[in-house]
């Protein structure tokens, strides 16, 4: 299962990302993402609703934040994201979204 909402004020959406971010719902995730990333508005994303993470979503935030112009923050990470993403050698992308993290939206 895969969900996706918008939650927020308008001018400081929040896309909320839940259930089960793999390879079986990349088209999704991918068009959730999408979606947003079309709307001209800073947002946030949460992830805290994730009960699963692969490899695919790793490569889909790295495509994510490859743009420097765009303004994406993000909520806590799940410790389970934190752990995937070390596991994959992906450190420099967890450092990277840390940055971002903002604890209030």
């Amino acid at each position: 299962m895969f969900a996706s909402t918008i939650h927020g004020t308008q001018e400081h959406p929040v896309l909320r990302l839940e259930g089960s971010l793999t390879l079986e719902h990349a088209t999704q995730i991918h068009a959730a993402l999408t979606a947003r990333l079309a709307a001209p508005e800073p947002f946030r994303i949460d992830l805290g609703g994730a009960d699963r993470f692969d490899l695919s979503f790793i490569q889909m935030l790295y495509a994510l934040l490859q743009d420097q112009s765009r303004n994406i923050g993000f909520l806590p990470l799940p410790d389970r994201l934190v752990e995937l993403a070390a596991s994959v050698g992906a450190d420099s992308l967890i450092k990277e979204i840390s940055t971002r993290i903002e604890e209030r939206v």
